[in-house]
């Protein structure tokens, strides 16, 4: 499949108050992204990855400039139209798995699909072949408390993938994860990039994430100072 530009970025400024001043997180990013690519926004703490990751997410609305991702733009958007589209087209993974303790592995999986209003014939397939994707057919029935922090983090990838979103957006994925379980989770992630063709964009400062981009884009203090195609990443 040929790729195709589905999050277009243009002179993005994003500020936040600050007392009776601004902060500005963000200042004139440009930026594409195509379908399909490993993509990494890295930097220190503070750069701006984590502001921008939740603007393509339509977590948050820009200052000025324009944010389109999948044809909508962002600031134009409403809440329902918002959440339509993080609903249907966006998946999310995060540093803490966010992982409902009271509900099973395989209904925590299901949670995301609730309000799609599918049969429960179509559900149940959706997280079976979910949960087969991150090889935890297994603990179908196990509850979060059960399992390591390793699977915690799997189910968090099946819940984000259950729904085959066109984009994942994956926060410091691996910041709670020692090294045998970060690599497991990224070529877990990096497989799912190859089947489906969805496109993943990570905000990271994890050196063992970087080793698996295909594309490493730079922040400092709000802007791009590099952008690079990694030609060496793992598979």
């Amino acid at each position: 499949m040929e790729n195709s530009s589905i999050i277009r970025i243009e002179k993005l400024v994003k500020r936040f108050p600050v007392g009776r001043s601004e902060f500005t997180a963000l200042n004139n990013v440009n930026l594409t992204i195509d379908r399909g690519e490993f993509l990494g926004l890295v930097g220190p703490s503070g750069s701006g990855k984590t502001t921008l990751l939740n603007i393509i997410g339509s977590l948050d609305t820009p200052s000025e400039g324009v944010v389109t991702v999948l044809d909508n733009s962002i600031a134009s958007l409403s809440h329902k139209q918002s959440s339509k589209l993080r609903n249907r087209h966006i998946g999310f993974i995060f540093q803490t798995y966010n992982l409902l303790p009271v509900y099973t592995v395989y209904e925590n999986v299901e949670f995301a699909l609730l309000l799609q209003k599918l049969s429960s014939n179509a559900r149940k397939k959706a997280v079976t072949d979910a949960l087969e994707w991150v090889g935890l057919t297994d603990k179908i029935k196990s509850k979060p408390a059960m399992l390591s922090g390793g699977e915690c983090q799997r189910v968090a990838i099946a819940r984000s993938m259950v729904k085959r979103p066109e984009i994942v957006l994956a926060d410091e994925p691996t910041a709670n994860l020692d090294s045998k379980n970060s690599h497991h989770i990224l070529q877990t992630m990096k497989s799912l990039n190859k089947e489906l063709n969805t496109t993943f964009i990570f905000a990271t400062h994890d050196e063992k994430v970087m080793q698996y981009l295909n594309r490493k884009v730079s922040l400092e203090d709000g802007q791009i100072v590099k952008d690079e195609l990694m030609k060496n990443s793992k598979n």
